[in-house]
Protein backbone atom coordinates (compact mmCIF):
# COMPACT_ATOMS: atom_id res chain seq x y z
CA UNK A 1 0.00 0.00 0.00
CA UNK A 2 0.93 3.65 -0.34
CA UNK A 3 1.25 6.45 2.44
CA UNK A 4 -1.94 7.35 1.56
CA UNK A 5 -2.83 3.63 2.57
CA UNK A 6 -4.52 2.93 -0.96
CA UNK A 7 -3.51 -0.11 -2.58
CA UNK A 8 -0.82 -0.58 -5.29
CA UNK A 9 -0.96 -3.17 -7.97
CA UNK A 10 2.55 -3.25 -9.48
CA UNK A 11 2.70 -4.77 -12.76
CA UNK A 12 5.62 -6.07 -14.43
CA UNK A 13 5.68 -9.89 -16.07
CA UNK A 14 2.68 -11.83 -14.19
CA UNK A 15 -0.29 -12.44 -16.63
CA UNK A 16 -2.86 -12.29 -13.89
CA UNK A 17 -3.61 -10.94 -10.30
CA UNK A 18 -5.85 -12.35 -7.67
CA UNK A 19 -8.59 -10.43 -6.06
CA UNK A 20 -9.28 -11.81 -2.57
CA UNK A 21 -13.02 -11.78 -1.79
CA UNK A 22 -14.13 -12.31 1.98
CA UNK A 23 -18.33 -12.50 3.02
CA UNK A 24 -19.29 -12.85 6.00
CA UNK A 25 -22.70 -13.57 7.21
CA UNK A 26 -22.39 -12.22 10.95
CA UNK A 27 -24.33 -10.73 13.65
CA UNK A 28 -24.59 -6.87 12.77
CA UNK A 29 -23.89 -6.34 16.95
CA UNK A 30 -21.38 -9.42 18.18
CA UNK A 31 -22.21 -8.43 21.60
CA UNK A 32 -25.41 -8.75 21.19
CA UNK A 33 -25.70 -11.90 18.69
CA UNK A 34 -29.63 -12.50 19.50
CA UNK A 35 -30.96 -9.43 17.76
CA UNK A 36 -30.47 -10.04 14.60
CA UNK A 37 -28.98 -12.39 11.68
CA UNK A 38 -30.34 -15.44 9.56
CA UNK A 39 -29.25 -17.29 6.74
CA UNK A 40 -29.12 -15.64 3.98
CA UNK A 41 -31.26 -17.74 1.11
CA UNK A 42 -29.92 -17.19 -2.82
CA UNK A 43 -26.63 -15.12 -1.71
CA UNK A 44 -24.87 -14.10 -4.72
CA UNK A 45 -21.97 -11.63 -5.38
CA UNK A 46 -22.07 -9.90 -8.35
CA UNK A 47 -18.53 -8.14 -9.32
CA UNK A 48 -17.51 -5.59 -12.66
CA UNK A 49 -14.24 -5.38 -13.73
CA UNK A 50 -12.88 -2.36 -15.70
CA UNK A 51 -11.60 -3.53 -19.82
CA UNK A 52 -7.93 -3.49 -18.70
CA UNK A 53 -8.46 -5.82 -16.05
CA UNK A 54 -11.17 -8.53 -17.01
CA UNK A 55 -12.28 -11.86 -15.24
CA UNK A 56 -10.32 -14.86 -16.00
CA UNK A 57 -10.75 -17.94 -13.45
CA UNK A 58 -12.01 -18.90 -9.80
CA UNK A 59 -9.63 -20.40 -7.25
CA UNK A 60 -11.39 -21.94 -4.55
CA UNK A 61 -10.61 -21.76 -0.95
CA UNK A 62 -9.16 -25.06 -0.23
CA UNK A 63 -10.73 -25.30 3.10
CA UNK A 64 -14.54 -24.51 2.21
CA UNK A 65 -16.46 -27.52 2.30
CA UNK A 66 -18.99 -26.46 -0.47
CA UNK A 67 -17.65 -24.35 -3.44
CA UNK A 68 -18.17 -21.55 -4.89
CA UNK A 69 -19.77 -21.59 -8.10
CA UNK A 70 -18.85 -18.63 -10.58
CA UNK A 71 -20.68 -17.69 -13.84
CA UNK A 72 -18.86 -14.67 -16.20
CA UNK A 73 -19.74 -13.26 -19.34
CA UNK A 74 -18.24 -13.72 -22.58
CA UNK A 75 -15.46 -10.61 -22.32
CA UNK A 76 -14.82 -11.43 -18.66
CA UNK A 77 -16.15 -8.07 -17.63
CA UNK A 78 -18.70 -8.80 -15.08
CA UNK A 79 -19.24 -12.63 -13.03
CA UNK A 80 -21.64 -13.50 -10.84
CA UNK A 81 -20.84 -16.10 -8.18
CA UNK A 82 -23.12 -18.22 -5.77
CA UNK A 83 -22.19 -17.99 -2.22
CA UNK A 84 -24.66 -20.78 -0.97
CA UNK A 85 -28.36 -21.04 -0.75
CA UNK A 86 -28.38 -20.52 1.99
CA UNK A 87 -25.70 -18.95 3.28
CA UNK A 88 -25.40 -19.95 6.82
CA UNK A 89 -25.67 -17.51 9.79
CA UNK A 90 -22.24 -16.90 11.38
CA UNK A 91 -21.01 -18.73 7.84
CA UNK A 92 -17.41 -16.96 6.25
CA UNK A 93 -16.94 -17.63 2.64
CA UNK A 94 -13.07 -16.76 0.95
CA UNK A 95 -12.18 -17.53 -2.35
CA UNK A 96 -10.03 -15.66 -5.41
CA UNK A 97 -11.15 -13.96 -8.64
CA UNK A 98 -8.03 -14.13 -11.21
CA UNK A 99 -7.78 -11.06 -13.02
CA UNK A 100 -5.67 -11.23 -16.58
CA UNK A 101 -3.13 -8.12 -17.20
CA UNK A 102 -3.53 -8.33 -20.67
CA UNK A 103 -5.37 -5.09 -20.76
CA UNK A 104 -3.12 -3.15 -19.02
CA UNK A 105 -0.68 -0.77 -20.41
CA UNK A 106 1.36 2.31 -19.89
CA UNK A 107 -1.20 4.47 -19.79
CA UNK A 108 -3.24 2.48 -16.93
CA UNK A 109 -3.18 4.50 -13.68
CA UNK A 110 -5.47 3.43 -11.38
CA UNK A 111 -8.19 0.09 -11.63
CA UNK A 112 -11.75 0.30 -9.39
CA UNK A 113 -13.70 -3.43 -9.35
CA UNK A 114 -17.67 -2.73 -7.95
CA UNK A 115 -18.62 -6.11 -5.37
CA UNK A 116 -22.46 -6.07 -5.05
CA UNK A 117 -24.22 -8.95 -2.21
CA UNK A 118 -27.36 -9.52 -2.99
CA UNK A 119 -29.79 -12.56 -1.41
CA UNK A 120 -33.56 -13.00 -1.54
CA UNK A 121 -33.79 -12.37 2.75
CA UNK A 122 -34.14 -9.30 4.52
CA UNK A 123 -30.55 -7.94 4.55
CA UNK A 124 -31.24 -4.13 5.17
CA UNK A 125 -27.83 -1.89 3.96
CA UNK A 126 -26.57 -4.04 1.85
CA UNK A 127 -24.31 -1.45 -0.42
CA UNK A 128 -21.76 -2.01 -2.96
CA UNK A 129 -17.97 -2.14 -2.50
CA UNK A 130 -15.41 -0.63 -4.82
CA UNK A 131 -11.45 -2.00 -4.81
CA UNK A 132 -9.62 0.29 -5.88
CA UNK A 133 -6.18 0.46 -6.31
CA UNK A 134 -3.09 2.24 -7.83
CA UNK A 135 -1.49 0.91 -11.03
CA UNK A 136 2.54 0.94 -11.02
CA UNK A 137 4.40 -0.63 -14.07
CA UNK A 138 7.86 -2.02 -13.20
CA UNK A 139 9.99 -2.47 -16.30
CA UNK A 140 12.86 -4.60 -15.44
CA UNK A 141 15.06 -2.70 -18.02
CA UNK A 142 18.70 -2.82 -17.99
CA UNK A 143 21.36 -1.35 -20.22
CA UNK A 144 25.11 -2.12 -21.01
CA UNK A 145 27.43 -0.35 -23.08
CA UNK A 146 30.97 -1.02 -25.15
CA UNK A 147 33.42 1.35 -26.64
CA UNK A 148 35.66 0.19 -29.68
CA UNK A 149 38.49 0.92 -29.80
CA UNK A 150 38.39 0.54 -25.46
CA UNK A 151 41.34 3.10 -25.41
CA UNK A 152 42.20 6.32 -27.85
CA UNK A 153 45.17 8.44 -27.50
CA UNK A 154 44.89 11.91 -28.09
CA UNK A 155 47.35 14.25 -30.49
CA UNK A 156 48.26 15.97 -33.53
CA UNK A 157 47.46 19.28 -34.24
CA UNK A 158 44.89 21.36 -32.15
CA UNK A 159 42.62 23.15 -34.36
CA UNK A 160 39.88 25.77 -33.10
CA UNK A 161 36.20 25.32 -33.95
CA UNK A 162 36.17 27.55 -37.29
CA UNK A 163 38.70 25.70 -38.83
CA UNK A 164 37.10 22.14 -38.43
CA UNK A 165 35.79 21.42 -41.75
CA UNK A 166 35.69 17.72 -42.68
CA UNK A 167 35.30 14.06 -39.98
CA UNK A 168 38.44 13.26 -40.69
CA UNK A 169 39.68 16.83 -38.81
CA UNK A 170 38.19 15.79 -35.51
CA UNK A 171 40.45 13.09 -34.45
CA UNK A 172 40.44 9.16 -34.20
CA UNK A 173 36.64 7.52 -34.26
CA UNK A 174 35.27 6.00 -31.27
CA UNK A 175 32.32 3.89 -31.73
CA UNK A 176 29.84 3.71 -28.44
CA UNK A 177 27.26 1.19 -28.68
CA UNK A 178 24.27 0.59 -25.62
CA UNK A 179 22.14 -1.76 -25.45
CA UNK A 180 18.71 -1.69 -23.45
CA UNK A 181 17.09 -5.16 -22.37
CA UNK A 182 13.66 -5.27 -21.15
CA UNK A 183 12.93 -8.82 -19.84
CA UNK A 184 9.57 -8.14 -19.05
CA UNK A 185 6.10 -7.01 -20.99
CA UNK A 186 6.24 -5.53 -24.21
CA UNK A 187 6.22 -1.34 -23.86
CA UNK A 188 3.55 -1.87 -26.83
CA UNK A 189 5.35 2.19 -27.79
CA UNK A 190 8.90 2.72 -28.41
CA UNK A 191 8.32 6.36 -27.56
CA UNK A 192 7.18 5.21 -23.71
CA UNK A 193 11.04 4.65 -22.47
CA UNK A 194 13.95 7.55 -22.79
CA UNK A 195 17.25 6.79 -22.63
CA UNK A 196 19.07 9.79 -21.50
CA UNK A 197 23.06 9.73 -22.82
CA UNK A 198 26.26 12.34 -20.99
CA UNK A 199 29.60 12.10 -22.64
CA UNK A 200 32.42 14.15 -22.01
CA UNK A 201 32.22 17.06 -24.16
CA UNK A 202 34.62 19.44 -23.64
CA UNK A 203 37.81 20.67 -21.68
CA UNK A 204 38.02 23.39 -19.16
CA UNK A 205 39.31 25.47 -22.11
CA UNK A 206 35.94 25.35 -23.79
CA UNK A 207 37.41 22.68 -26.77
CA UNK A 208 35.46 19.42 -28.34
CA UNK A 209 37.01 16.46 -26.56
CA UNK A 210 34.32 14.06 -27.76
CA UNK A 211 32.19 15.42 -30.90
CA UNK A 212 28.91 13.47 -31.72
CA UNK A 213 29.33 12.21 -35.50
CA UNK A 214 26.70 10.04 -35.61
CA UNK A 215 23.94 8.88 -33.52
CA UNK A 216 21.27 6.29 -34.34
CA UNK A 217 18.69 4.18 -32.04
CA UNK A 218 18.41 0.39 -33.93
CA UNK A 219 14.90 -0.77 -33.50
CA UNK A 220 15.46 -3.60 -35.19
CA UNK A 221 17.31 -5.16 -37.92
CA UNK A 222 17.60 -2.78 -40.26
CA UNK A 223 15.52 -0.66 -39.13
CA UNK A 224 16.99 2.86 -37.67
CA UNK A 225 15.84 6.24 -36.02
CA UNK A 226 17.16 9.21 -35.18
CA UNK A 227 17.72 10.87 -31.96
CA UNK A 228 17.56 14.00 -30.27
CA UNK A 229 19.43 16.26 -30.21
CA UNK A 230 20.74 15.68 -33.75
CA UNK A 231 24.58 14.50 -34.11
CA UNK A 232 27.14 16.56 -35.67
CA UNK A 233 26.09 20.41 -34.48
CA UNK A 234 29.09 21.84 -36.62
CA UNK A 235 27.66 20.63 -40.14
CA UNK A 236 31.11 18.50 -40.76
CA UNK A 237 31.26 17.10 -43.68
CA UNK A 238 31.17 13.46 -43.31
CA UNK A 239 32.69 10.53 -44.88
CA UNK A 240 30.32 8.65 -46.44
CA UNK A 241 30.95 4.59 -45.20
CA UNK A 242 31.75 1.95 -47.63
CA UNK A 243 29.86 -1.32 -47.92
CA UNK A 244 30.00 -3.35 -45.28
CA UNK A 245 31.51 -0.97 -42.50
CA UNK A 246 30.25 0.48 -39.73
CA UNK A 247 29.25 3.61 -38.79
Amino acid sequence: RGDDGAAILAISDQKDVALEIHVTNKPSEPAEPQRDGDDAHEALLSASFPPELPYSALRQDEGRPAPVLCLANQNGSRVECELGNPLQRGAEVRFFLILSTSGITLQTTDLAVELALSTISEQPGLAPVVARARVVIELPLSVTGVAVPPRLFFGGTVRGESAVKHESQVGSAVRFEVTVSNRGQSLKTLGSAFLTLLWPHELPNGKWLLYPLHLELAVSPGQALPCSPAANPLRLALVRPRCGDAL
